[in-house]
């Protein structure tokens, strides 16, 4: 079973048969089971990006920018070994002999250069689009980390104390587009088991290479070493779709921002679309995502009769 390791480049027919295989995976492995039975409900809407200033947000909904990260170096590898006709047929095999995915040198794996590339077309669309999340919520992967700062960070300001006075009051108006808060968080990683491109540095290491992103819950509930990733064991359908669901409600929900951006995975993307939100008959909205794609979003809670209770 494929995951974060595709990215957009390969085969479409090889990737259509990896999302219907994903589809029915999730179904037989009752990824939906316990989300049925939650507080909330959650709608999504697809949103025109070329129409984002005239959207009308109820109490009870946000704007949400959900961004894949862009071409990692196992995307790279698995792109690679495709085209020479030496496909991973399984994913999950715990074997380094025939399956580069669990090679320790792939740990946490970054971005390569063009996945820089795609990131830097990404930042002139938001620009051009006017897409301006107040916060980033990121995963705390390196891939992660990078595009979304590559994506949405906005550059340093000129300081220039030779400005007239017309140009300080133009400043002063503007200094609070300094661009949004960069928090990293769990909830929206990777699935969490096997490949060793999914198992996150030490924070004290990645605090040093993204200085810019508020790590202190992640040091606060898992400490400096990655404690949630299980070197041995997939993560389970139902558990991942159960982390994602308790990310949705119980923390990018309560935020006060009304726009914000999710950069995160493709496995956890494409669950979430197709076992944790309602994404009604919007096959745009449950395709796979490709590398640092980003899809607007007005996600909108509503209490469910046991939330009620």
């Amino acid at each position: 079973m494929s995951n974060d390791s595709n990215d957009n480049s390969a085969n479409s027919s090889n990737l259509a048969n990896m999302v219907q295989e994903r589809k029915v995976w999730l179904e037989a492995h009752g990824a939906m089971e316990g989300i049925q039975e939650g507080a909330y409900q959650i709608k999504a809407e697809l949103v025109d990006q070329r129409h984002l200033e005239n959207l009308q947000l109820t109490p009870n909904s946000k704007l949400i920018h959900f961004q894949r990260h862009a071409q990692g170096y196992h995307n790279l590898i698995f792109r690679i070994l495709e085209e020479n006709g030496l496909p991973i047929t399984d994913i999950y095999n715990p074997d380094p002999a025939v399956n580069p995915f669990v090679k320790p040198e792939i740990r946490d794996s970054p971005l390569t250069e063009l996945g820089r590339s795609q990131c830097l077309e990404q930042r002139i669309k938001v620009e051009k689009l006017g897409i301006k999340p107040e916060l980033v919520i990121v995963s705390p992967m390196h891939r992660a980390l990078l595009t979304a700062l590559l994506t949405f960070s906005q550059p340093p300001r000129d300081h220039d104390t030779t400005h007239n006075d017309t140009h300080s009051d133009t400043h002063n108006e503007n200094e609070n587009d300094a661009g949004p808060s960069f928090v990293a968080h769990s909830g929206c990683r990777e699935e969490l088991g096997i490949l060793t491109c999914n198992w996150r540095r030490p924070l004290s290491e990645t605090q040093i290479e993204f200085p810019q992103v508020d790590f202190g819950s992640l040091l606060a509930t898992e400490g400096d070493e990655d404690s949630l990733f299980n070197l041995t064991e997939q993560e389970n359908p139902t558990h991942q779709s159960q982390r994602i669901y308790d990310f949705l409600v119980d923390y990018l929900r309560v935020q006060p921002q009304s726009e914000i951006a999710v950069v995160g995975h493709s496995a956890w993307l494409f669950t979430m679309c197709n076992a944790v939100i309602d994404c009604g008959d919007d096959e745009e909205l449950t395709s796979w995502f490709g590398t640092s794609e980003i899809r607007s979003m007005i996600l909108t809670w509503e209490t469910t009769k046991r939330g009620d209770e």
